[in-house]
């Protein structure tokens, strides 16, 4: 009979079996791949003068200016190995994919800076010289001393022994390139490590910006998705994953605006001209609507300033970031919910009224809520002509019989 304790030690084998991983996972691979989206969105974060961030465009992660000036970023991961020690095969072949790039005119090296980013801090002998050139001279001299420590004593000749054949290719396609070319390519090279913690250190750029403290957990959240959303949606139309700085930071402030402390939205709709108003008194569902219950004319001037303005307000808001573009289909969802209730309790409490009288007491009741957006009041146009945008895509009516009218 065996033993418990030999039970329980085989038991444990098998438990640490189940869970060894297979030799098909790449979890570096992954890691990888979603490390790219954490350099963007920092990227989108830390852009002073850039116009647009890229995802696979030119590089990994890339940089655009509107004077055609790039940055293109190589992004590794240090989880597993050192991807950049002095035989890196993925270092080399960076330089060497660089070197293709600039020779086949993909990229314009005077208008082009070269990064290397490593999620956390490494040894870095030959990049890091590398990095540290500050002038063509400086760069011209860490190319020669890279060969010396690759003991490449001269171009076209073979590098020590020890250096694997993977790696052979990328060292030739660098070692044996015009040095005018490589040189100039280590000139505007930059090495930069991360904390080892990648989504760690988008908090002190969210705080930089402008995010409060208080928020930057469910910013990072929200930006890491929104991002995601946004290159995954280009990328499988079969168009380029550009990102423009402005629409991300549009997009971030009306965020930020939907989570701060404001009670009030302020309205920056200017008054309606009379032919604006003339023109919606002539086309407008909404107006029939009005009519089918025979409104006053003044009534219908009213609602067509009312929707007017209301209108104009929701494109500046979103415009200026001042409300999540998702926000307002929650408000129009609650306008549709109160009037749906207000029209049950107008049936029930009307119902020897007349048909037109049961549409006037609606259309009063519904002009009288008092409905917020985000949590913040709004202007006294602002609903109203809400219910009447909804009015005009025949989402809601006044009359008991709108749509059969209409």
């Amino acid at each position: 009979m065996r033993s418990g304790k030999h039970v329980q030690a085989k038991a444990k084998k098998m438990r640490r079996k189940k869970i060894e991983r297979s030799p098909t996972q790449a979890p570096g691979q992954y890691l990888g791949y979603s490390l790219q989206t954490t350099r963007l969105l920092a990227r989108l974060l830390d852009a002073l003068s850039e116009h647009t961030i890229s995802l696979e465009v030119f590089e990994d992660v890339g940089a655009e200016r509107e004077d055609g000036t790039r940055t293109a970023e190589q992004v590794k991961s240090a989880i597993f190995s050192n991807p950049v020690s002095d035989r890196a095969e993925g270092l080399w072949k960076t330089f060497a994919n660089w070197i293709d790039a600039v020779t086949a005119g993909a990229l314009e090296l005077d208008k082009t800076y070269f990064e290397i980013y490593v999620s956390k801090v490494v040894p870095a002998g030959i990049a890091k010289q590398f990095s540290d050139a500050a002038t063509l001279e400086e760069a011209v001299s860490a190319f020669q001393e890279a060969k010396a420590i690759l003991g490449i004593s001269k171009k076209g000749s073979e590098p020590l022994r020890g250096i694997s054949d993977t790696l052979r290719p990328y060292l030739a396609k660098v070692f044996e390139a015009d040095e005018s070319v490589i040189s100039r390519i280590i000139f505007r090279f930059k090495l930069v490590f991360g904390s080892g913690s990648p989504v760690s250190d988008l908090a002190p750029l969210l705080k930089r910006t402008f995010v409060p403290d208080d928020m930057v957990d469910d910013a990072i959240r929200y930006s890491l998705g929104w991002v995601k959303e946004k290159t995954d949606k280009l990328l499988e139309k079969g168009v380029p994953a550009n990102i423009l700085v402005e629409e991300f930071r549009k997009d971030m402030i009306s965020f930020e605006r939907a989570h701060d402390n404001r009670t009030i939205l302020t309205s920056y709709a200017q008054e309606p001209s009379r032919s604006e108003i003339e023109r919606d008194l002539k086309v407008r569902q909404y107006v029939r609507q009005l009519e089918i219950i025979e409104a006053s004319y003044g009534q219908k001037i009213m609602a067509v300033k009312d929707y007017l303005l209301s209108s104009a307000d929701r494109t500046l808001w979103s415009a200026k970031g001042l409300v999540h573009r998702t926000s307002f289909d929650k408000f129009e969802s609650k306008l549709v919910r109160t009037w749906e209730n207000l029209k049950q309790q107008t049936e029930i409490a009307l119902k020897d009224k007349s048909a037109v009288e049961r549409g006037k007491y609606l259309y009063s009741d519904c002009g009288n809520q008092e409905v917020k957006l985000e949590g913040l009041e709004v202007p006294p146009h602002f609903t109203p002509g809400s219910f009447h945008a909804l009015a005009d895509d025949l989402k809601v009516g006044w009359h008991p019989e709108y749509e059969k009218n209409l």
